[in-house]
């Protein structure tokens, strides 16, 4: 107790002594680790110039869904260890592979997933139960994918708002076996035209680095298991149906890797659940000329994106880089 009050009284003195983001800072790094922390971190991203305080209430959970045999796993880990604001961590694989995986990643709760038949989605919906309530925002990172270099910048700015919205996605890397550039993803700035550019056939942003909050995902309950391939894309469509708003930042928070032999190369199949997602979520998004002006709009914005790509693999669509066209490795 005695240590205690010693702390609150330097935090009292720093107040006063107007050196709040020196004690904030000291109270971090003697705290992070600990569950009861009162104070995390402390931004001055106020235009006014007052500091905003990031509490524990704002602490992210990241899961990440693995069988525990990819090449890339030590990777996907590695980004969410270097995360610069509170985060709980959850790794959710097959029951013979959580002993080794929990040895492998002390800093993680590592659970069994639903099993097989539960795939992806059904292991992120496990990890979601067993993560408590100690968490604010949600995102999850496959483990052949990667957390984006400013996947940190964009959490702490969101959170310092004052009122964010409940939804926060940004530009996606697309990157190949060795973790080349194959290209910027596509992505509509505005999520006023998303219901039409999905009804258009085009998925105009990727999940990889999203951003949920905790009311939105308890609204949402799970990830339809229904769906192979696009549990997520039904996931934050269904935030985006409900009126939830969604907030784009113009900055790289995820990396989707291109491999060999993953259930996204299944174009067809994710085309039919896309097409059947959309249909039921938005069934009067815009009329024929409404999605084809939604649609032209998206490949102006986007041109640079398209002459980029150009000049890494060629002129192929976003498909053909999903069944294997954008490997240069």
């Amino acid at each position: 107790m005695a240590g205690k009050k010693v702390r609150k009284s330097c935090f009292q003195t720093c107040v006063k002594t107007k050196t709040l983001t020196q004690c904030a800072i000291l109270f971090r790094t003697e705290y992070s680790a600990r569950k009861g922390l009162g104070l995390l971190m402390i931004e001055n991203s106020n235009s006014s110039g007052h500091l905003n305080v990031v509490t524990k209430r704002q602490r992210l959970l990241v899961v990440t869904p693995t069988l525990g045999v990819s090449t890339y796993l030590e990777e996907a880990v590695r980004g969410v260890k270097s995360l610069q604001i509170p985060y709980l961590h959850v790794v959710s694989c097959p029951r013979p592979a959580v002993a080794q995986l929990q040895e492998r990643f002390p800093h993680a709760m590592v659970v069994a997933d639903a099993g097989k038949e539960g795939g992806i989605y059904g292991a992120i919906n496990v990890a979601l139960q067993a993560a408590g309530e100690d968490w604010e925002w949600f995102t999850y990172i496959n483990d052949d994918d990667e957390l984006g270099p400013d996947f940190s910048d964009v959490a702490q700015r969101h959170f310092a708002r004052t009122n964010p919205e409940p939804v926060v996605y940004g530009n996606v890397r697309v990157i190949d076996e060795g973790g080349g550039t194959i290209s910027l993803l596509t992505t509509e700035n505005s999520p006023r035209f998303i219901p039409a550019l999905l009804r258009a056939g085009i998925s105009p942003l990727n999940q990889q680095g999203m951003l949920f909050r905790r009311d939105v995902v308890q609204e949402l309950k799970e990830f339809n298991t229904k769906y192979r391939i696009c549990a997520d894309l039904d996931f934050w469509a269904r935030a985006l149906a409900a009126g939830h708003r969604f907030r784009y930042y113009p900055l790289e928070v995820g990396h989707f890797r291109i491999r060999r032999g993953q259930i996204s190369g299944d174009v067809n199949l994710t085309i039919r659940e896309q097409d059947e997602i959309a249909r039921r979520l938005f069934p009067s998004a815009g009329d024929t000329l409404g999605r084809l002006l939604a649609k032209w709009r998206y490949r102006v914005c986007n041109l640079p994106r398209y002459l980029a790509r150009s000049r890494t693999v060629g002129w192929v669509s976003s498909n053909d880089i999903l069944s294997g066209a954008g490997r240069t490795t």
